[in-house]
């Protein structure tokens, strides 16, 4: 629901951007416009070349799960195994495991956009897990009203202009 909910949003031009850390491919399926979303996670459906940054799905890769593995950056590259069709890279999967780097340009966006919003909201966050948990901050210093739905309390609530549990 809180998914369809951002799509309504966005449709009304009410929504400028989404930043996150869910890698189940649900803003996007559900409508979200990519040039409008910021997976500082990845994403369980995307490959990524490590040099040019390009993203594609497992199939536009050629990749097959079964032969290659799930194509994390830790694991060891196998003979045959498809790269980058723009560059020739190499392909692992997007999403951002423990010891893994976060995706400098979903971050850098999500910093730009939240600095420069009007209102933040977090939807079901306990605004524990860095970087991510520092842009309601980011934002209500920049002048933002920060309104909070979740399940329960979150180190932010005394910032909210509104929380919702």
């Amino acid at each position: 629901p809180a998914h369809n909910a951002l799509v309504e949003l966005q449709d009304m031009n009410k929504l400028d951007f989404v930043i996150s850390q869910n890698v189940d491919n649900l803003h996007y399926k559900s409508g979200i416009k990519l040039e409008k979303l910021a997976e500082l996670h990845g994403n369980m459906t995307l490959m990524k070349c490590l040099q040019c940054n390009k993203k594609m799905t497992f199939e536009d890769a050629g990749w097959d799960q079964k032969k290659w593995g799930k194509g994390y950056r830790t694991s060891r590259i196998r003979k045959g195994q498809p790269t980058c069709h723009n560059c020739g890279g190499r392909l692992i999967n997007s999403i951002v495991n423990f010891g893994d780097p976060l995706p400098q340009e979903e971050l850098r966006n999500s910093i730009m956009h939240t600095e420069k919003c009007d209102v933040f909201l977090v939807i079901g966050s306990s605004l524990v897990v860095y970087p991510a948990a520092e842009m309601p901050a980011i934002a209500y210093r920049a002048g933002a009203k920060l309104i909070i739905i979740n399940k329960g309390d979150t180190p932010y609530d005394n910032m909210a202009y509104w929380a919702l549990y």
